[in-house]
């Protein structure tokens, strides 16, 4: 019983710093929100795994501007994408939209005639 739980616990710590890492840890008042999410979720169904994903852009919504814009755009080939080893590769996913994104860019650039450095292009 010893050896589960230290194995428990080093996974915990793991896990942990693993999301402080990623800035992913909760306070009280988010884990409330994610819990208040499940809850409402497992109400309806106990046959469908609750989104963690989901719940998160309710309590963190993606921005209408540009770069939300181009996030809305890699969650739905995420979404729509089947691979070949398990999860969708989000590296992979930005690497196909950066042709996209840098002609959108361009683009923009050359109607409203803005010319300079590539920071002023994107600032």
């Amino acid at each position: 019983m010893e050896k589960l739980y230290g194995t428990i616990e080093s996974g915990c710590k793991l896990v942990r710093e693993r999301k402080r890492s990623l800035r992913m840890l909760l306070d009280a008042a988010e884990l409330q929100s994610y819990l208040q999410c499940a809850f409402d979720h497992f109400a309806m169904t106990l046959d469908v795994a609750f989104d963690f994903v989901q719940a998160s852009f309710i309590n963190n919504p993606i921005p209408f501007d540009f770069g939300g814009n181009i996030l809305r755009v890699a969650i739905s080939i995420m979404e729509r994408q089947t691979p070949k080893h398990g999860r969708p590769d989000p590296r992979a996913i930005f690497q196909e939209l950066s042709a996209l994104v840098a002609s959108c860019i361009m683009l923009d650039s050359v109607r409203h005639e803005i010319r300079g450095e590539f920071e002023t292009l994107i600032g």
